[in-house]
């Protein structure tokens, strides 16, 4: 499918709040994935010691970027929902730095997607964080149905 990168980006501010709330941008977005990155602030330091970054952050970014992954794989519009998410930490990320993350989808089936991404800094071959995930496949038209019959 198609993608207007451009109306994914304000989709994306728009209609995700946690995502603008961490300011996450899109960078690129195609067939064979999407690279994103969250700003360092200084209100995502989990640990004011050393000035590492909470591990939550490096999780909504590669949630985000995976479920939106997804999107230019399918055929069609589909309403996309995390099912499992593993996040392997491999080391904590620099401080004061920003961190990025690329994510794409290896496979789909009619109901589900599994997708793969990589959190970093400066190198990609230098990962902080691995991620693995399926995602939940459901097609617009069944989400509305199910709102109608529980009204």
């Amino acid at each position: 499918m198609e993608i207007d990168f451009q109306n994914v980006r304000q989709l994306m501010i728009n209609g995700i709040p946690h995502m603008a709330a961490v300011g996450l941008e899109l960078i690129s977005m195609d067939e064979s994935g999407i690279v994103g990155m969250v700003p360092h602030r200084p209100e995502f330091v989990g640990d004011p010691d050393t000035g590492v970054v909470h591990g939550g952050i490096v999780t909504v970014l590669l949630d985000s970027l995976s479920g939106m992954c997804i999107v230019p794989a399918l055929n069609e519009m589909m309403v996309v929902a995390t099912l499992d998410l593993r996040i392997d930490y491999l080391k904590p990320a620099a401080p004061r730095q920003d961190i990025f993350a690329r994510a794409h989808c290896y496979k789909t089936t009619r109901n589900i997607a599994f997708t793969r991404g990589v959190a970093y800094q400066s190198d990609i071959d230098d990962p902080i964080a691995h991620a693995t995930g399926s995602f939940m496949l459901t097609r617009p038209e069944k989400t509305e149905a199910a709102r109608a019959g529980s009204a």
